[in-house]
């Protein structure tokens, strides 16, 4: 699930700083957006994940297995197998908003001045 949270927030603060927020404002919004995520918001997430599964594996089958191409597709594959099983156990979790607590985006910092 840690994996999942930092993809997560990294996307949300790249998306705020795309929209012209500063580091720590971006840093500050991406941490509001990852706490207050919840299972459903995952749904959406879940349906992107299925799909770049499906891509990589298509793409891998395409090499020989052990070739250069066929381990860079593997590896991708991987990656969105890794977060399906941590969306599939999210779902199944109690937890309604499952990156609430703060080990999920607290230590997120901004250093430097801009």
């Amino acid at each position: 699930m840690n994996d999942l949270a930092t993809a997560r927030f990294s996307i949300f603060y790249y998306e705020h700083r795309h929209d012209g927020n500063s580091r720590p404002e971006a840093l500050r919004k991406a941490q509001v957006k990852l706490r207050e995520l919840t299972k459903a918001d995952l749904a959406e997430i879940s349906k992107q994940v299925s799909a770049g599964r499906k891509e990589a594996r298509s793409k891998r089958n395409r090499y020989q297995p052990g070739s250069a191409e066929y381990l860079k597709w593997d590896g991708e594959y991987r990656k969105y197998a890794g977060l399906t099983v941590a969306i599939e156990g999210i779902k199944k979790s109690s937890e309604e908003l499952p990156f609430s607590h703060p080990g999920f985006w607290a230590a997120f910092t901004c250093a430097g001045s801009h």
